[in-house]
Parts: C-alpha cells; sequence; structure tokens
C-alpha cells in the first residue's frame, strides 16, 4: 500500500531533517536526499491515487452480472461537471444521474468517470445513458460505453426517463473496509505507528545521542561526544600535501617515478610544489616516452607523452634522474622570491632537463619560473646549485638588474 509506504518513508525523512539541523547525521548525510527523492514521488502517486478514487467503471465480468441479475438500466443526466482533472488529455467528471431502476424506484446519485472528449457532449443535461448498477445493495453505477446489444437503440428511443424528474438521491455509508471516496480504510493510528517505525530507523544509528538529547543534555555536548566517538580523524584528512621542494621528500617522489617507468631515463621532470609531471622513456631502450606522474603519495604512468621526440635527437635529450642532486631543488626555491622580487601563494616551478642555457656548464640544468598578477620571471641554475641567468622579476629585484645587465 503506497500509504503504508509513505507515512513510514515520511517519518524516516522528519528524522533526516532533524539530525541534520542537529549535525547528529554523519556517515548518514544520503539519508535526507534519498528519502526525499522517495517521499516525493510516493506523495504524487498517493495524490493521483486519491483524485481518481470513486470513479467508476464497469469490466466485463461486471456487465454480464448486472444482465442477468436486471442492473443494467437507463438513467438522465441532471449534470455533468469536470473536476478539472485529466488523464491521457481526457476529464475527470462527477455525472449527476436520475437512475431507472428496473430492480427498485427511481434514484439520484453521483458517478465519478473519466470520459472520451468525443462522448462529453452526449453527456449534457437530459442525455440518456445506459449504465450498470454495481451492486444490488447500493446505488454506485458505472456508465457503459459501448452499451450492450440493443441497450443503445433503447436509450435512442427512450421518452419516459428523458421525462423523469429528479428522484431522492439514494443515501449510502461507504462500502464496508472503503471510506466514503472508496480507498480501502486505514486507520489513522496504523499511519502514525508506521511514521514513528520510520523516524526510529532513521534516529536508530544515533540513539544515544537522541537519548542524551531527550534527558536534557545541551545540544553542543552531545555534538562533541558524537564527534569524539567517531574517532580521530584519518592521516588523508589531517595531513597537508607533500611538499615536494623539500629535499626530503624530492628524491623519494623522483624514485618512485623511476620505478613505474621501469628505468632511469627522462626527458624532464616538472616539480610543482606537491606534484610532480614527468616524460620519460616508455622503456628501456625505447624510442617512445610516456607521461609520468606523482601525486598524493603514488606516481603513475598517464601514457604516451603529448608530443613524442625525434628518435635522432632522443639520445641529446635524455638525462639520468639518479645523477642529479635533487636536494639542490629546495635551496634554489627558497631564492626566488629574494632574488625576484615575487612571492606568490602557490611558490615556484621546477623543470629538470638536458642543458639548453649557454651558461650553463653542466649536463642538466634547473629552470624555474615565478609570476603573480604583474610580474614573472625566470631563473636556470647549473647542476651545482648556482644561478646562471636571470630574467624579468619586479621593478629593482636583483633578476630584473640582472637581465638589464646582460642586455635581455
Amino acid at each position: 500500500m503506497l500509504r503504508l509506504l509513505l507515512s513510514a518513508v515520511i517519518g524516516f525523512f522528519v528524522a533526516s531533517v532533524v539530525l541534520r539541523v542537529a549535525d547528529l547525521d554523519a556517515g548518514w548525510e544520503w539519508a535526507f536526499g534519498v528519502s526525499l527523492g522517495v517521499m516525493v514521488p510516493l506523495m504524487v502517486l498517493v495524490s493521483i491515487g486519491r483524485t481518481f478514487a470513486g470513479a467508476r467503471s464497469a469490466r466485463p465480468q461486471d456487465v454480464e452480472a448486472a444482465l442477468r441479475e436486471n442492473r443494467v438500466s437507463l438513467a438522465k443526466v441532471l449534470e455533468t461537471r469536470a473536476t478539472g482533472t485529466t488523464i491521457n488529455d481526457q476529464p475527470l467528471c462527477e455525472i449527476r444521474l436520475v437512475v431507472a431502476s428496473r430492480t427498485r424506484p427511481a434514484y439520484t446519485t453521483t458517478t465519478r468517470s473519466v470520459v472520451n472528449l468525443g462522448r462529453l457532449p452526449g453527456l449534457q443535461r437530459g442525455a440518456v445513458v445506459v449504465v450498470a448498477q454495481l451492486d444490488a445493495e447500493r446505488p454506485d453505477v458505472a456508465l457503459l460505453d459501448p452499451a450492450p446489444a440493443g441497450w443503445q437503440e433503447i436509450a435512442d428511443r427512450d421518452t419516459h426517463v428523458r421525462d423523469l424528474p429528479e428522484a431522492p438521491v439514494w443515501e449510502a455509508g461507504p462500502a464496508r473496509g472503503r471510506d466514503r471516496r472508496g480507498l480501502i480504510r486505514i486507520p489513522a493510528v496504523l499511519l502514525l505507528v508506521l511514521a514513528l517505525v520510520g523516524f526510529g530507523a532513521r534516529v536508530w544509528p544515533v540513539r544515544d545521542e537522541a537519548l542524551a538529547l531527550v534527558q536534557g543534555t545541551p545540544l553542543e555536548e552531545v555534538q562533541a561526544e558524537a564527534g569524539a566517538a567517531s574517532g580521530p580523524v584519518t592521516d588523508t584528512e589531517t595531513d597537508a600535501p607533500v611538499d615536494l621542494f623539500a629535499a626530503a621528500n624530492t628524491r623519494g617522489a623522483v624514485d618512485d617515478l623511476a620505478a613505474v617507468a621501469g628505468g632511469t631515463q627522462f626527458t624532464e621532470v616538472g616539480i610543482y610544489g606537491d606534484y610532480i609531471v614527468a616524460e620519460g622513456l616508455t622503456a628501456p631502450g625505447a624510442p617512445t616516452t610516456d607521461r609520468y606522474t606523482w601525486r598524493d603519495g603514488e606516481a603513475a604512468r598517464d601514457g604516451a607523452a603529448t608530443i613524442q621526440p625525434d628518435p635522432a635527437t632522443l639520445p641529446d635529450e635524455l638525462f639520468d634522474v639518479t645523477a642529479v642532486d635533487w636536494s639542490l631543488v629546495e635551496p634554489l626555491v627558497a631564492q626566488v622570491p629574494e632574488l625576484t622580487g615575487i612571492t606568490a601563494p602557490d611558490g615556484p616551478s621546477v623543470l629538470v632537463r638536458r642543458a639548453t642555457d649557454p651558461a650553463v656548464t653542466t649536463p642538466v640544468e634547473f629552470h624555474l619560473w615565478l609570476g603573480d598578477e604583474y610580474y614573472d620571471a625566470f631563473l636556470t641554475a647549473d647542476a651545482t646549485g648556482t644561478v646562471v641567468s636571470m630574467h624579468g622579476g619586479r621593478p629593482g629585484s636583483p633578476s630584473e638588474a640582472w637581465e638589464a645587465a646582460h642586455a635581455g
């Protein structure tokens, strides 16, 4: 039963709201969204059911039984009123009728039916229609369309029913086990019990905290105890990102990349504070290169490098990462703000590659870059950690002065 399920879901949803407001739904944050997502469609379905409750339609077996028991008869339309509800663009109508019953005196009753738009003009006041009394002991009738054989001709020729005055209304209480709308009767106490069951099901995981609140413990204390009971925060939640410029971390991360690559020959290693992006041989001796990354404590192969090297010049681009003194990265990075006058919150980036700067006499160079909203600067150091060239920087900085002195 949809109404029973809806009651339980409403209870669950209300408890989710209360615990969400009280900040006691840790680990159950999903409960609010899920219960809301289930509750809304159920409410729509129950609303539709209530709207169409009491709409009468006769099944073939109902018509056969009514024919056998003389419960098929003519009725005069007194009023047809659209309820404002439609299904498949066909209106749900309330139709008040005088039923010329063949087993009792004529009576007035009202039926609800989904009416085909094409038939609506034939249900105006004074029209004669064929109906079936669904129960010999109750006034409920259903319009028969199409009518049983011969009955439509009887309705078309009729003059007696058409002239019938409005008859007394046959009042009857709800059918056994049904309410006045025709829905199955559900005791209100049962709906309340199910709502409490849903509420309790959601509160159960935090029953100790809920009980403490009921007993008068201040909410702040309950929240504090709940936080303590949840245990210490994991390292991944508290640890800051690894500083890869620090000498204690740089070499280890590069070694991780070499382990994933299966070799130590790389064309470049870019260090960006808390992650590294590098390009190295796909496999030892291969003429192709792959992209490798180190992030959040793990090294990974990302696939082929975007730009593949010329096999003829590849040997001149490769360097052995184990031959680089990676401890030089930290002091070089520490010098950059003073040399350039630039302080960026994310710090500089460092690119290690085969030397390209004419002032570098070692096989490998460190290329550093730093920028802010207005200025940027580029520094190059050799494999001993000595800065050999500088470009850019804020006005008055050593890097600007170096560039001016060396004619850009």
